[in-house]
């Protein structure tokens, strides 16, 4: 008999079965989660993501070729012309959060970013309020603000110069010990002003009522001796309000012009207003400085060179409403400029004192007039000779109002002016309407 050989049904089915299962793992090696075609698509993915880092890597080498410290919105001019990143990107306030720029597949697209990005000198803006190391002294920066690209300004003890997005400049000044600026109301020269959580207390009389610590004991004499006392109606004391001859004149008549409802509100919003700023520098050992005297741009109150910033108007009593003008236009310069991180006031006469301390401490001669370095026209900024720790003008332009009362008609006001040769330390008793000029801290 002729013998076929051929495929019995069990074979046959058993054949079936290997094969399904020779298409389930082939079908797995294809599709499943460590798949070829999974595979293919990450590899994909990653050469993307290269590919788009290297462009944003020679998107800031263009822009650091260009500009020889280019911040952050230049490196995305960069990125938008070479066609990194669409018209929305550029424009999406979300787009540099983080140092990403763009995403593939849900990856962060960073390239050199994560180095450029970072706080610091000839760095971004700070995203939160950061700590400052200058490798011999601390300062904190704001959020929404950065360190001066000038390497002169980068020193702690030089005056640390910082600027906003606007390109309002200010100066670090510091203060080691609460105590030096301020007192208790008691005061009598023991106080021990001590930081307790988000309370200041002087713990020698149990009191929170936190008053300034002046280094004069009227207005005119010579920066020094420490005025330990505090009456709130008479000679030098802050914070205080003024009432001239009668109810009718001074506070009494101009509160609403300061932003207040009241004279009792202005009375008791100087001490609030008072004692917030002495927590804030007991926190963070020091405040800022406007680094050039008050001016208005536009319909703006800026910190900014009038010299080279030619639309700039100086701010002064004449055009901004007296004292209490200037005092509302302090008050309005953060909210008119966004910065949700600071608080701008008009300067205290103890926090001047403080900057005079300092500047003693770093060398400085703040009690010696000297009229070659004044500046003799009304442009803050012009004279680069008018300037000690990279704070301009104190020697002239327009002198600098206080909060400080005085008596019970006058606010003093310090230092310089274009037409008298004085020295920075200097106080003034002046009426209310005399012009006069002013710095704010923060």
């Amino acid at each position: 008999m002729k013998e076929e050989k051929g495929i019995t049904i069990v074979s046959l089915v058993v054949t079936i079965v290997i094969l399904l299962i020779l298409v389930g793992i082939s079908i797995s090696a294809l599709t499943g989660d460590s798949g070829i075609i999974n595979k293919a698509k990450e590899a994909k993915s990653d050469t993307e993501y290269s590919q788009w880092e290297e462009k944003i890597d020679i998107a800031i080498i263009n822009a650091e070729s260009k500009y020889r410290n280019p911040e952050l919105i230049d490196v995305i001019e960069e990125l938008y012309k070479d066609g990194i990143i669409t018209e929305k990107e550029k424009t999406n306030p979300e787009l540099t959060k983080d140092g990403i720029i763009t995403t593939v597949d849900g990856k962060k697209i960073e390239g050199k970013l994560d180095e450029y990005i970072p706080f610091g000198p000839g760095r971004g803006y700070a995203e939160k309020n950061e700590t400052y190391d200058d490798g011999t002294n601390t300062a904190t920066i704001p959020e929404g603000f950065k360190i001066s690209d000038n390497e002169k300004e980068q020193k702690v003890e030089d005056g640390l110069v910082i600027e906003d997005k606007q390109a309002n400049q200010f100066v670090w000044v510091s203060v080691e010990d609460i105590n030096d600026m301020a007192q208790c109301s008691t005061a009598g020269g023991n106080c021990n002003l001590q930081l307790q959580g988000n309370t200041l207390r002087c713990t020698t009389h149990n009191s929170e009522d936190i008053v300034g610590k002046l280094y004069a004991t009227d207005a005119g004499e010579s920066f020094g001796a420490v005025n330990t006392t505090y009456d709130k109606d008479s000679k030098l004391r802050e914070p205080a309000i003024i009432t001239g001859n009668s109810e009718s004149n001074y506070d009494a008549k101009y509160y609403s012009n300061a932003g207040f409802n009241s004279l009792s509100d202005m009375e008791e919003g100087l001490k609030e207003e008072y004692k917030e700023m002495a927590i804030s520098v007991a926190k963070y050992h020091g405040f800022y400085i406007g680094r050039y005297e008050l001016g208005v741009e536009e319909t703006k109150t800026v910190v900014k060179n009038a010299s080279v910033n030619t639309d700039i108007t100086p701010a002064d009593a004449g055009n901004s409403g007296m004292w209490y003008g200037l005092y509302s236009k302090c008050k309005e310069f953060s909210k008119q400029n966004n910065e949700n991180s600071i608080v701008s006031t008009m300067i205290w006469g103890s926090q001047y004192d403080a900057m005079l301390n300092w500047m003693e401490k770093q060398g400085e001669n703040v009690t010696l007039a000297n009229y070659s370095k004044q500046n003799n026209s009304y442009v803050t900024g012009k004279n680069p000779n008018d300037i000690i720790r990279n704070i301009y003008d104190l020697y002239g332009c327009r002198r600098e109002w206080t909060i400080e009362a005085s008596h019970n008609d006058s606010r003093i006001n310090r230092g310089g002016y274009s037409e008298g040769n004085v020295s920075p330390s200097y106080r003034f008793n002046p009426n209310l309407l005399d012009q006069a000029q002013w710095r704010w801290f923060n």
